[in-house]
């Protein structure tokens, strides 16, 4: 009998991390399912996807007379039947037409699907791959995708932009209000440049999986883009389109704030609770030693009045308006304590920095103070 010998953490594990790319509502029936490949070599392969692309990994286990096959599970079936099976080796016994789980007590039965139904993905005319250290892509990825838009009409602004230079790479992501931008200095053997648009939910997934400690090889196709890293590749389509020159819409402010990033989240937090629920605005007044933040709703007459105290300001009053919700986001990814807001007028973009760090930059567009 052909069949399989697995640690049931190690395949429940496997599973459950490729199943994160399935789609709720699949146009094709065979996406609601696992394919499973086991090569020559007996190499166990698990795939799941949607019409957007395809994640995979390689099973830590051992195969029996199953070189060369393949066959689909139905993925919510098999993960709710492992889901509270105790650690253990399990015995996957493979037939034409069924599959059966066993375990120390019992087993249960899948039929097994025709894995010539399951659709393929590969990469076309590939341009040579580059790989990044773990950490430096994770990053990256982490400090910008919450930027991303939902955007019908202007698909390009929904993803996350990944610039490679020769010795950099800038992660960027924009919803036409606020944009983050990340950037890592990269010693690339490959000193040629190349850009694409990865989808915010591919985007989304790989900053879930990657590991920090391995490196991660990206392969740019004419349509395609693949990464892999450890025992996981991901291929997925890439964003159609020319993205944004994201370089010329940061301004170059020159009134700068110096603060405690949690002092003015704090306050942002409760201050936004009696704004507008409308449009979320918030004032921020900013003067030589203090921000003085308000918030008024005036269907409801709700207010709210709140100073932080300032480390430091470089520049001339300042009273500018915005969303609340949407600096609070950008604020909450700042990775250290203080934070520098820079400024020009309440027309302008401010732009948000980290003290003695150069690699991110965040802005947001300013709302009208007179709503």
């Amino acid at each position: 009998m052909a069949h399989i010998i697995v640690s049931k953490t190690e395949l429940y594990s496997k599973l459950s991390i490729v199943s994160k790319i399935i789609s709720g509502k699949n146009t094709l029936p065979a996406y609601d399912n696992f394919l499973f490949e086991v090569d020559n070599d007996s190499l166990v392969k698990v795939i799941a996807g949607e019409d957007g692309g395809q994640l995979s990994a390689n099973i830590d286990c051992t195969a029996e007379n199953l070189s060369g096959t393949s066959f689909m599970l139905n993925a919510k079936t098999i993960l709710d039947g492992l889901k509270d099976i105790p650690e253990q080796p399990l015995k996957i016994e493979v037939d034409t037409k069924t599959v059966c789980v066993r375990y120390s007590n019992g087993r249960f039965e899948m039929a097994a699907y025709d894995s010539s139904e399951y659709p393929k993905i590969a990469i076309n005319s590939p341009e040579p791959p580059y790989s990044i250290l773990g950490s430096k892509f994770l990053s990256g990825l982490r400090q910008v995708q919450f930027c991303c838009a939902n955007d019908e009409l202007r698909p390009v602004m929904n993803g996350v932009f990944l610039d490679k230079e020769s010795d950099r790479i800038t992660f960027v992501a924009t919803d036409g209000s606020s944009l983050a931008l990340y950037e890592e200095k990269v010693d690339f053997q490959r000193k040629d440049k190349s850009s694409f648009i990865l989808p915010g939910k591919m985007a989304r997934i790989l900053s879930k999986i990657t590991s920090a400690a391995e490196d991660v090889l990206i392969s740019i196709g004419s349509d395609n883009v693949s990464f892999e890293f450890a025992s996981f590749v991901l291929i997925c389509r890439m964003v159609e389109g020319r993205y944004p020159n994201y370089r010329s819409v940061i301004p170059d402010n020159q009134n700068k704030a110096r603060l405690s990033k949690d002092s003015l989240l704090s306050a942002l937090k409760r201050v936004s609770v009696f704004s507008s629920t409308s449009s979320s605005l918030v004032i921020l007044k900013f003067d030589s030693n203090k921000i003085t933040l308000s918030g008024r709703d005036y269907a409801f007459s709700y207010s709210a009045e709140e100073s932080v105290d300032l480390i430091s300001y470089d520049g001339s009053k300042i009273e500018i308006g915005f969303n609340s919700n949407k600096l609070i986001d950008l604020l909450s990814n700042v990775p250290t304590e203080e934070v520098i807001i820079s400024l020009n007028d309440p027309s302008r973009a401010g732009v948000i920095t980290c003290p003695d760090e150069s690699s991110i930059t965040y802005l947001l567009m300013p709302l009208s103070i007179n709503q």
